[in-house]
Parts: C-alpha cells; structure tokens; sequence
C-alpha cells in the first residue's frame, strides 16, 4: 500500500501563497499606522484651529491667543518640532444685510501650519473668521 502525501511542488506554492499574504497584511498594517498617525495630527490641528477661532471671536489679541493655546505657536516661519504657526491676516470690513438692517462684520483668515508626521514638509490650513465689527467690552 503506498501512502499519499503532498508532493514538494505543492508544499512549494502553498508556502508562496502564505508568504504573499503575510507580506501583504504587514504592509497593509504600515499603511494604517500611517494614516492613523496623519488623521491623530490632523484632528489635533483642527481642534486647535477651532479653539483659535473661538478666542478670536473674543477679541483677544493674537499673541494672547498663542499663549493661551495648549501647544506651542509661532507667529510666522517654520512651525516648531511638536508646535504650529498660527498667524492672523489683517481684518477686513464686510457688511451683510438682514431683514433690510445691515451688520457691520470684521473678516480675517486665520492660518495655521504644522508638521506632516507622514511625508516631509508641513500641511497648511486656512479659514476665515467673521465677527460683529461692534462688540461690547466689559470692564476686566
């Protein structure tokens, strides 16, 4: 009686088929981790654009802003390892019209860039702010 066994051009192409799936889960989790590091910068970017805006609206002072700012901001150049660049465009006047009143606005854009933690160089991301133009200060 002979025994049946798997031949050695069998074991051959199943041990290519595993390779090629494992070689190709590895890289599939590089990639993730990748993303995954690019959308944790990212999400912290925009919180800390969302928190800018809300300050501004305020009416504090730009630097008054960067200071107050959980991470470390500069006004202008490269953005610091582990920091941003957060800069303020100079207001503008606007002026929208509401049930035949007008509201006098301040625009500006507010810009801020820091580091891609996935390719070289830095991601930008810019948006504009608008806010009455008259605002009502309180006494400090």
């Amino acid at each position: 009686m002979r025994a049946r066994g798997y031949s050695l051009v069998e074991v051959v192409l199943a041990a290519a088929v595993v390779a090629i799936g494992l070689t190709a889960a590895a890289v599939l989790v590089g990639t993730l981790m990748q993303q995954q590091e690019l959308n944790a910068a990212s999400l912290r970017a925009a919180n800390l654009q969302e928190q800018a805006v809300k300050l501004y609206r305020l009416d504090l002072s730009s630097s008054a802003i960067r200071g107050l700012l959980p991470e470390p901001c500069v006004a202008s150049g490269a953005p610091p390892s582990g920091g941003y660049t957060l800069s303020f465009s100079v207001p503008s006047s606007t002026n929208l019209e509401i049930d035949g009143t007008t509201v006098d606005l301040d625009r500006t854009r507010l810009t801020l860039v820091y580091p891609n933690t996935v390719a070289a160089g830095n991601v930008t991301n810019r948006v504009d702010i608008v806010r009455p133009a008259t605002r009502v200060r309180y006494a400090q």
